[in-house]
C-alpha cells in the first residue's frame, strides 16, 4: 500500500466519522424538538378544554339568566 492510499483512506475515513457523528446530533436535536412540539400540543388541548369550558359556563349562565327572567 503507497502513502498515498494510505493518506486517502485516513482522510476519507475522518470524513465519514464526521458525517456519522453529525447525523447522530442531528436525530438527537430532532428528537428533543419533538418532544417539545407535543408537550406543546398538550398544553394547548388543556387551555383549549378551559376555554371551552369557561365560554360553555357563561352561555348556559346566560340563558338561566334568561330563563328567570
Amino acid at each position: 500500500m503507497s502513502l498515498i492510499s494510505l493518506i486517502a483512506i485516513v482522510v476519507i475515513g475522518y470524513f465519514v466519522v464526521n458525517l456519522v457523528k453529525d447525523y447522530n446530533g442531528r436525530q438527537q436535536q430532532d428528537s428533543r424538538q419533538l418532544e417539545a412540539l407535543q408537550q406543546e400540543v398538550a398544553d394547548l388541548k388543556q387551555r383549549v378544554i378551559t376555554l371551552e369550558a369557561i365560554v360553555v359556563d357563561k352561555d348556559e349562565a346566560l340563558k338561566q339568566k334568561f330563563r328567570d327572567l
